[in-house]
């Protein structure tokens, strides 16, 4: 497995930067940006090819993972996350520009949770779906939403619907993140037009989702990191500048090594999930988990370094770090993730039965 990033994936990564630092506003505005600032910065990603996702000339989980790190470093306000992830875990969305959002959530439910309250009933017009979800993602913007249900066989599936299908009613819900705004829906005898999915493609949505998450949060703490290494070396106190004192070099030290490692370890179970590799869904949880806490103490260790001002409404820090807190909860947190390992890893050392 080839880790350092090819040519073209370099050029890739440096074309969404400079897209996003022209089409998009300051992080320190980001909040204030208007729907149809918004509405052209999407445009511009969707010319810029950011959604041919899959085939050979395609993008891959690892492309995927260097938009989204430059997303989470603009807190660009875009449904890119669940139009990718979804295209990239299932096949027969690949084509079209429409965006999605991910239904996945219910009151009361966890990531955790894998019998969905919500039904896939059958009608002599076709199936249909009936329940309640929340936190649904950038969810008025987007032509499609992907519904997490109980499958016509048992288990969980995956339906597509129009986001303003008849029986589709949207509620603005508190969001954490003001540039990633959610809903409530309640969906009633609502058509599905696409699924179920099941199986495979489901896993595949959770692992690629999680990494783009991870991905997001990365890119949101290393914008900290280059705005607290920046101020160190400007702010001025007892005739010097901070950066020259030995307790905030070793803070920002320890930042340094989490921000890096924690890109290291998303682009490695990126690279492996390209590769199809065996244990490509438990690296993605090892990623997912490590960012989580990574991500966070990189944040809180820039706001230490800016000092009170970061908890200001006039000062970005905060902002970061809220993007971060978001990505953090979806597909997963730490402890969710870390305990998925724990089982997997208990049910590996257990013997097969000798016969």
């Amino acid at each position: 497995m080839d880790l350092e990033l090819s040519d073209e994936q370099t050029w890739l990564a440096e074309s969404v930067q400079t897209l996003l630092a022209r089409e998009w506003r300051p992080a320190a505005d980001a909040q204030y940006g208007e729907e149809a600032e918004r509405d052209r910065l999407w445009r511009a990603l969707l010319d810029f090819g950011a959604l041919t996702v899959g085939d050979d000339d395609g993008l891959g989980a690892v492309e995927l993972c260097l938009i989204a790190r430059a997303l989470g470093a603009h807190l660009a306000p875009v449904p890119y996350l669940a139009s990718a992830a979804l295209r990239y875990a299932i096949d027969p969305l690949a084509d079209g520009e429409e965006a999605f959002a991910l239904a996945l959530l219910e009151p009361g439910s966890g990531w955790a949770s894998s019998t969905p309250r919500t039904t896939i009933d059958p009608t002599p017009a076709g199936d249909v779906l009936n329940g309640r979800k929340v936190g649904l993602e950038h969810a008025t913007a987007v032509q499609r939403l992907a519904v997490a249900a109980g499958g016509p066989e048992g288990g969980a599936a995956l339906a597509i619907v129009e986001a303003r299908a008849t029986g589709v009613a949207m509620t603005p819900q508190p969001a954490f993140d003001t540039t990633v705004p959610v809903c409530a829906v309640d969906l009633a005898e609502v058509e599905i037009v696409g699924g179920p999915f099941t199986g495979q493609a489901l896993q595949r949505l959770a692992t690629i989702g999680a990494l783009m998450a991870a991905a997001e949060a990365v890119g949101a703490a290393g914008r900290l990191l280059d705005d607290a290494c920046r101020y160190a070396g400007e702010r001025r106190q007892f005739g010097r500048t901070i950066a020259s004192f030995q307790a905030l070099r070793h803070l920002m030290a320890d930042m340094y090594v989490r921000q890096t490692s924690s890109w290291s370890s998303v682009l490695y179970a990126a690279a492996a999930l390209d590769d199809d590799a065996a244990d490509a869904g438990r690296t993605a949880s090892i990623a997912k988990a490590y960012v989580s806490r990574a991500a966070r103490e990189v944040a809180h260790g820039a706001m230490q370094v800016f000092g009170g001002i970061a908890v200001t409404a006039e000062h970005p820090a905060h902002r970061f770090l809220r993007r971060i807190v978001v990505r953090e909860q979806q597909f997963g947190d730490a402890a969710h993730h870390e305990r998925a390992l724990g089982r997997a890893l208990a049910a590996d050392a257990v013997p097969e039965p000798v016969v």
